[in-house]
């Protein structure tokens, strides 16, 4: 048996693993989007592809789902 603060290093990185990744599934064009700045002072916004958004939401879910799939085998393994 693991001491506390081990169990609680265990459960809380893939929760924040899986908020994270939550994140960018639901908000993928504020995460990979930026200005440029031009030469004479106009600024330019830059987005994603439409396929780059599609996979990032996929990706997300399936990052935020093995993170909590940790978080409950933990549980399993560790008690």
């Amino acid at each position: 048996m693991l001491p506390a603060p081990f169990g609680l290093f265990f459960v809380a990185v893939p929760l924040l693993v899986a908020a994270g990744a939550l994140a960018m599934a639901a908000f993928p064009r504020r995460m990979m989007s930026w200005q440029m700045r031009g030469p004479g002072g106009t600024t330019q916004r830059i987005e994603p592809s439409e396929t780059r958004i599609l996979m990032m939401r996929v990706m997300g879910v399936v990052v935020a789902g093995l993170a909590l799939l940790m978080v409950v085998a933990n549980f399993a393994f560790i008690p």
